[in-house]
């Protein structure tokens, strides 16, 4: 049984809207964790905030914008980090627009650090083609010296991939494509978003996205050759779960956390099967106001437990940023 063992808050500001954490463990042991910080849902005045925890994620320090780019006209909202294989660090950050909707997306930025995040340097474009190609990629995952990663795409949700570096992608294939009668709005800058991949305990890779309301509920399609090759898209008809995002909770069990609207939550399932079926439903944070909620991110704290991460309004109408440490009864 997994129960709630203690809860942090990692930042609160009633003028500021906090949202969409990624957090990781760097190669020297500290955590990282970003999110957008801006003066609304939106954007601006938008940029990547960072955070950093030597004591496993009881204690934070503020280490400021990592990701800036108002003085050059635009929002840097989300960055989702990566580990390479020599201890360095990969970041995707999505640029936007001041104030736009997803139409104002203008392409994501690759950023490097050295010295375990404690300085960033920009890269550029992780594909230069065309403005739309990649509007964000989530989770950034290393494996056996490759990066892979799920792209949100007009031209079909992806699957790029890049050497141990993560410095340089290139696409392979798509995973969720715009011409799928279930996904007309794709082409627009609509559903199915945040696709990301995970590799399975039984060494499959599973891919998952989200439908927003009428639809509300994820799809996954699974590779047994490393992204090769694609089975067929599933409904995952039983997880309705906005912004989802799937991590290894141990080396037997998938978790995947994300948005519960109809229940207000941020929630948590589990798979013990390479997400072949998903159970054990369980309510991570219901915050008490409205606003910016529930995009999550986690990571496992050691000797069984596990970090969520998550956004949790602390004051009406905004975002603030909190985590949840999991642990085995």
């Amino acid at each position: 049984m997994i129960e709630i063992v203690d809860r942090v808050t990692v930042y609160a500001d009633p003028e500021r809207d906090l949202h969409g954490p990624c957090v990781i463990r760097a190669g020297n042991g500290d955590l990282l964790l970003s999110h957008q910080d801006s003066v609304q849902h939106r954007g601006n005045d938008g940029f990547t905030h960072q955070w950093r925890s030597t004591d496993n994620g009881f204690t934070w320090e503020d280490e400021g914008p990592v990701a800036d780019w108002r003085t050059r006209g635009f929002d840097s909202l989300f960055g989702d980090y990566g580990l390479a294989s020599d201890g360095g660090l990969v970041m995707v950050v999505q640029r936007r627009e001041i104030l736009t909707d997803n139409k104002g997306i203008v392409g994501s930025w690759i950023q490097k650090s050295d010295d375990h995040g404690h300085s960033w340097q920009e890269v550029g474009a992780m594909d230069d083609s065309d403005t739309h190609a990649v509007m964000f990629a989530r989770s950034p995952t290393l494996h056996e010296g490759v990066f892979y990663a799920g792209v949100w795409s007009r031209h079909g949700n992806a699957l790029y991939v890049s050497d141990e570096r993560g410095l340089e992608w290139t696409k392979r294939n798509t995973i969720f494509p715009n011409d799928d009668e279930r996904f007309p709005l794709l082409k627009e800058a609509g559903p199915p978003f945040y696709p990301h991949v995970v590799v399975c305990p039984d060494g499959s890779m599973l891919a998952m996205a989200y439908s927003t309301p009428p639809v509300h509920h994820c799809f996954s399609r699974r590779s047994t050759d490393l992204a090769e090759t694609w089975e067929p898209i599933v409904e995952e008809t039983e997880l309705k779960l906005w912004a989802p995002r799937m991590r290894p909770f141990d080396s037997d069990t998938l978790i995947v956390t994300g948005r519960d609207i109809e229940a207000h939550e941020t929630v948590a399932y589990f798979s013990s099967d390479s997400g072949r079926t998903w159970g054990g439903k369980m309510t991570i944070d219901k915050p008490a106001f409205r606003g910016s909620y529930a995009y999550s991110d986690s990571v496992d704290a050691g000797d069984g437990r596990f970090w969520v991460f998550t956004s949790s309004p602390q004051s009406e109408g905004k975002g603030d940023i909190v985590g949840i440490l999991l642990g085995k009864a």
